[in-house]
């Protein structure tokens, strides 16, 4: 005989052991397998059917007593009550602030979840500090369940839940009467399954590290919904919804801060910068609001002026356990070795971001290896890798960085790193621009340089201008006069492909100063030509260009270089075109055509002949400019007399929009279309040639707004806009482009009110023409 209030699994194995049989002679005896009978001993199965139930009685050869005894275990086993939850969700941040977008896309990505759909599981990864935890219990709270499950997977800590332990977690939470949980992780894991069928639950998986540790945890249908959240991105789950968690929005940052503060004469302005300084990550937000807190006697101007001084903003930013430096510190312990020295020697780039090649060589790994330990930071937000693959980190991780590669690697070894980067930006600023001189190209094949095309060059210069231009500055100051001037030199022909770009005048004061160092006079004249033509192009400056040009000319003369000799000239009668000198510049112009012809130099002359078509267009009439555009096109076109390619296409394109602006003024407008569709094409072949094709482009609007064509005016409009903002620009440039958009804005504005005033005055008209009938009929 056993006692009444022996749960069925515990009665069952006593009955068995009494009866001195095995699970297998049971098994056998009763036709019910081994398995099951050991589910129902250890609580896994607790209700059994009646007929399993008398199939065991049979084979133990149970009495009435016993019998009755066992199946009322059984029948207690299926009326138990319904477990109360044991894994309540944290308590919610009374400040929790923003996130509103994220907050519905989870809700919208939850919403359909029902017994016939996959259970919907959203992977919330982030940097940490950025309230991947908040988030996943704000959003779980708001969903209504029938219980709220949250485990903390302690994925940052040396030891981890096991998979296992964390089913039994929620197992028992499901189920506190069971006595025993399945040892073995795929029959926890279906006993885990059928437990949460059917069930309406939230279950928060909170720090995960990795896949492994979720997938078994995941249930296979609704109505159930999993949050987890993790530093890493979990890329390996399949199914899953993917929520990357960043910095609030300022304006969400500022009202943190308000909120922790509560305190309405606080300065606005004086929380902004906090939270700038603070990066907008919830975190450090906190640190600062409580910071201010507790300590009366601080004005924010006394936080912002600790959070200022960099060396001590991670140890500034620490209150009471809440540390970013900490935060930082588990996921940096999580790195391989190869991540670890990365991460650390990514704090030695100069600008905001930096390439895989780059990264490649503060490392000193191959870039396949490189792109692994990438990967690996990544996945666990110590890096972001934007669209076009950069990788960069925020202002609070890359302190992190610096302080860790102050504590972990000499100063030799840093000074090492820093002259590794220098050199091999120079290096490869000068190859690439190599590709768009005369005469150059790509480098030989036997030169490493992962750089093959004229476009893959122009790229990244484009790219990595916030790294070589800071190596540039590097070298000026170091005294490496030589160096200044090979990379300069070497980027003068891209720089006409870029001329938006703000810093060519200090690459190109950099590479005078160094070349007056060198007591040079040829090497001064060339770069002082390029700052004048930085101060025509790019700055608008044509009297300080004219001085530049004229101090070239006179130490080209020293120098008795008649090629250099030439480009001055033109540098001079380009100068004094923009001042409207017409009979200085072709002077000038002239001289610098004659020169350029005397050394048979074919990127001069097409330059110096398209300047003394300018001065002839300026001169007037006109006309007489027509000739001597087209003279020019026919060098730079024909293979006998042409520049390369390159500057050949450049030189065309520019002379074609000449030839349409001389049409445009005239009122030619059936001839000005086909001479901007020339210079459109011609842009079209270049390499980088956005800001030609927004010149050629505007001119076509300004064509068809006159035509009275003025929906294609306006997708004209459209695509010089779309050309600037790629370039990087909200607006173009002052200037005639800018003077032409204008323009064409105006013939429409003009347009559209002749349209709506015909429109309104259209029902009057008729009204009046139905007076007039009405009258006549009388």
């Amino acid at each position: 005989m056993v006692d009444d209030d022996v749960p069925f699994g515990a009665l069952l194995r006593r009955l068995r052991i009494a009866a001195d049989l095995t699970l297998e002679q049971l098994a056998e005896a009763s036709g019910v397998s081994d398995r099951a009978i050991s589910d129902m001993e250890r609580g896994v199965s607790r209700s059994p059917r009646a007929r399993t139930i008398e199939a065991i009685a049979g084979g133990l050869g149970l009495g009435a007593d016993d019998r009755d005894r066992l199946v009322a275990a059984a029948r207690a086993g299926r009326v138990a009550p319904a477990p109360v939850a044991g894994l309540p969700l944290p308590r919610r941040v009374s400040d929790f602030t923003g996130r509103g977008d994220e907050l519905a896309r989870i809700s919208r990505w939850t919403a359909a979840a029902g017994p016939d759909t996959p259970a919907p599981v959203v992977v919330v990864s982030g940097p940490p500090g950025v309230g991947k935890t908040s988030l996943a219990v704000q959003a779980a709270q708001s969903w209504p369940a029938e219980q709220h499950l949250f485990v903390d997977l302690r994925g940052l800590d040396a030891k981890p839940l096991a998979p296992a332990a964390v089913l039994g977690k929620l197992i028992r939470a499901l189920s506190p009467d069971l006595r025993l949980v399945p040892r073995e992780l795929d029959e926890a894991t279906a006993l885990w399954q059928s437990l949460a069928a059917g069930r309406r639950l939230v279950v928060v998986l909170d720090n995960a590290i990795g896949e492994g540790q979720v997938r078994p945890v995941l249930p296979p249908h609704g109505p159930a919904v999993v949050l987890v959240t993790s530093r890493r991105a979990l890329s390996g789950l399949e199914g899953v919804r993917r929520l990357r968690l960043d910095a609030l929005s300022e304006a969400d940052a500022v009202h943190l801060l308000e909120t922790i503060l509560d305190d309405p004469g606080t300065d606005r302005e004086s929380l902004r910068r906090i939270a700038k300084l603070c990066v907008n990550v919830p975190l450090a937000l906190r640190i600062a609001g409580n910071r201010l807190l507790s300590r009366p006697g601080w004005t924010p101007g006394d936080l912002i002026a600790r959070l200022a001084a960099q060396e001590r903003r991670l140890d500034a930013l620490a209150a009471g356990d809440l540390q970013v430096k900490a935060a930082f510190t588990l996921s940096y312990q999580q790195l391989s070795g190869v991540a670890r020295r990365l991460f650390r020697r990514l704090a030695l780039v100069p600008g905001p971001s930096a390439g895989v090649e780059l990264a490649s060589v503060l490392v000193e790994e191959p870039v396949p290896v490189t792109e692994d330990a990438v990967d690996e930071l990544v996945e666990l937000s110590l890096l972001q890798q934007r669209r076009d693959g950069r990788l960069e980190f925020h202002d609070l991780l890359r302190l992190y960085a610096q302080g860790e590669l102050e504590r972990e690697e000499g100063a030799a070894d840093r000074a090492a790193a820093a002259r590794r980067r220098d050199t091999w930006l120079l290096d490869t600023a000068v190859v690439a621009g190599h590709f768009f001189e005369p005469g150059h190209g790509p480098p030989p094949a036997d030169i490493p340089c992962h750089l093959r095309t004229g476009a893959q060059a122009g790229d990244w210069l484009r790219r990595e201008a916030e790294n070589w231009l800071p190596a540039l500055h590097a070298a000026a100051a170091a005294g490496e006069h030589r160096r200044v001037v090979e990379v300069a030199e070497s980027l003068h022909w891209f720089s006409d492909g870029w001329a938006n770009w703000p810093h060519w005048l200090d690459v190109f004061s950099l590479s005078t100063a160094a070349a007056r160092a060198l007591g040079d006079d040829r090497l001064t004249s060339v770069h002082l030509g390029y700052l004048a033509w930085v101060d025509i192009v790019c700055l608008g400056r044509p009297e300080l260009a004219l001085d530049r040009a004229r101090e070239a000319l006179e130490h080209a003369e020293r120098s008795g270089d008649r090629r250099q000799i030439a480009w001055s000239q033109y540098y001079v009668g380009w100068a004094l075109s923009r001042l409207r000198r017409w009979d200085e510049t072709l002077e000038h112009a002239r001289a610098a055509v004659e020169d350029f012809r005397a050394v048979n130099d074919r990127e001069g002359l097409p330059n110096g002949l398209t300047l003394c078509a300018l001065a002839v267009q300026g001169r007037g009439p006109a006309d007489d400019a027509i000739p001597l555009h087209e003279q020019v096109i026919e060098a730079v076109t024909d293979p006998a007399t042409a520049p390369p390619p390159h500057i050949a296409l450049f030189v065309e394109t520019v002379s074609r929009s000449f030839l349409a602006n001389i049409e445009i003024a005239a009122e030619r407008w059936p001839e000005a279309l086909r001479r901007v569709d020339q210079s459109i094409a011609a842009a079209a072949r270049l390499e980088h040639s956005s800001e030609r094709l927004m010149t050629a482009r505007s001119q076509r609007a300004l064509v068809f707004a006159r035509l009275g064509r003025m929906e294609a005016a306006r997708e004209e409009l459209r695509a010089v806009r779309e050309l600037s903002r790629r370039n990087g620009d909200t607006e173009p440039r002052p200037g005639a482009l800018r003077d032409r958009l204008a323009e064409v804005e105006a013939l429409l504005a003009e347009h559209d009110a002749a349209q709506a005033a015909a429109q309104s005055a259209a029902p009057a008209e008729a009204q009046d023409e139905a007076q007039d009938e009405a009258n006549s009929s009388r």
